[in-house]
C-alpha cells in the first residue's frame, strides 16, 4: 500500500498559497513530492499508469482476451476473436501510452507556471521548485487536467519544463522592445499585415500578456543561472 494517498499534502500549518514567505526554505522541507514517497520510479510509473483509465481499459482487454483463449480454447472461431482483441488492444494500448507520456499543453497551467517562478524567483537547484512543484500537482489534479496529484515525480521533472518553456525567451526583449518592434512594423507595413508582424515579434505566442509571463520568467531564470554559476566559479567573469 502506498502511503502517498495520506501524505500527498503538507502540514495543514503550512500554507502553500502564501507566496514570499520568510520560511520558504522550512516549507519545502515539509512538502511531500512522489519521489519522496515512492520506492522507485517504476513504482510510481506503475501506479499512475493504474490510474490512467485508457491503459486500465487496455489492461482489462488483455484479461478478457486470456480468459476466452482459456474457456474457449475448442472453439473455432475463438482464435479469431482472441486476435482482434490483442489487436485492438495493442493500438489503445499505443495511443494511451502517447497520450500519458505528452506534457500538459492547457494555457491555465502554463500561466501558472510561469506566475509561480516569476513570484518564488526560485534558485537553481533550489527548494523553493519543490514548493512550485508540489503546487503544481495540485492545480493539475484539482482542475482535472490528471488523474493523481503526483504528475511530476521531482523538482527536477517540473523544472526541465519549466526550461522547456522558456528556452529561445530574451529577457532583453521584454515589454519596451516588443510594443517599439510592433511600432516600427506598424509604420513600415500595410495594416493588413501588421498582426502577423507583430505576431512574429512575440514568436512563441501571438498573445503579448501570456508571452510577457514567458519572458520575466526567463529573466527570473537568467538571474538564477547567473547567481548559480558565479557561486560554481567565483574568479570567472560571469554576465
Amino acid at each position: 500500500m502506498q502511503p502517498h494517498l495520506a501524505s500527498n499534502t503538507v502540514s495543514n500549518d503550512v500554507k502553500l498559497d502564501t507566496l514570499g514567505e520568510p520560511n520558504a526554505s522550512l516549507i519545502a522541507d515539509n512538502v511531500t513530492l512522489p519521489k519522496d514517497f515512492f520506492s522507485s520510479y517504476l513504482n510510481y510509473l506503475l501506479y499512475e499508469m493504474a490510474h490512467y483509465k485508457p491503459i486500465s481499459f487496455s489492461f482489462v482487454l488483455i484479461l478478457v482476451s486470456v480468459l476466452i483463449i482459456v474457456l474457449f480454447h475448442n472453439v473455432p472461431a475463438c482464435n479469431v476473436v482472441f486476435g482482434l482483441t490483442i489487436f485492438i488492444t495493442i493500438m489503445v494500448l499505443i495511443i494511451a501510452l502517447s497520450i500519458f507520456s505528452m506534457d500538459i499543453s492547457e494555457e491555465g497551467f502554463k500561466i501558472k507556471l510561469l506566475l509561480e517562478v516569476i513570484t518564488r524567483k526560485p534558485e537553481v537547484e533550489g527548494k523553493e521548485w519543490r514548493i512550485i512543484t508540489h503546487n503544481m500537482n495540485q492545480y493539475l489534479f484539482d482542475n482535472g487536467l490528471w488523474n493523481t496529484q503526483s504528475f511530476f515525480y521531482c523538482e527536477e521533472k517540473c523544472y526541465k519544463l519549466f526550461r522547456s518553456l522558456v528556452r529561445g525567451k530574451d529577457p532583453n526583449a521584454y515589454v519596451n522592445s516588443s510594443t517599439d518592434g510592433a511600432e516600427n512594423i506598424q509604420s513600415e507595413t500595410p495594416a493588413n499585415e501588421v498582426s502577423n508582424g507583430v505576431a512574429k515579434l512575440y514568436g512563441f505566442n501571438s498573445d503579448p500578456i501570456l508571452e510577457a509571463y514567458f519572458i520575466k520568467a526567463a529573466e527570473a531564470e537568467k538571474e538564477a543561472q547567473r547567481r548559480y554559476w558565479k557561486k560554481q566559479y567565483p574568479d570567472a567573469d560571469v554576465p
